[in-house]
């Protein structure tokens, strides 16, 4: 059963709520941490958090989803390079699904898209995954 955690924040300049979720789903091949909403300076540390907590349990993969992500901040890149960066040393292979443009302009921008294994949809995600584990 996937784990969910949901926030809600102001908006700033519009004064709207936001929300964000966080939900967790876990296979026998990879877990998924995806994330709806945006990934900003109060969203991120929660992030961070999340992801950390998972990569501990040594799951066979992981793929962050950000599929629904309408707006990340640096700190929200910081959060994904990081766990990129930890699941490498630990010998988990990573994915991250992104097709909006809040992630995929300031990561191809920063030329980030050469360490960060960005894929267009669930499917290219484990098929690379699984690419990955056969290399091993």
């Amino acid at each position: 059963m996937p784990s969910t955690v949901t926030s809600h924040h102001r908006d700033i300049e519009t004064g709207r709520h936001a929300r964000t979720r966080i939900t967790v789903t876990t296979t026998a091949d990879a877990t998924a941490v995806t994330v709806t909403g945006d990934l900003d300076l109060a969203t991120s540390p929660r992030l961070r958090d999340r992801l950390d907590d998972e990569l501990k349990l040594r799951p066979r993969a992981l793929i962050i989803d950000l599929d629904a992500v309408g707006f990340c901040s640096s700190g929200g890149l910081s959060v994904l390079l990081e766990a990129v960066t930890n699941a490498h040393a630990r010998g988990i292979p990573c994915a991250i699904i992104a097709t909006q443009r809040a992630i995929i302009r300031p990561v191809k921008l920063l030329q980030l898209d050469r360490v960060l294994p960005l894929h267009s949809d669930r499917a290219e995600a484990e098929t690379w995954l699984a690419l990955v584990a056969r290399l091993r």
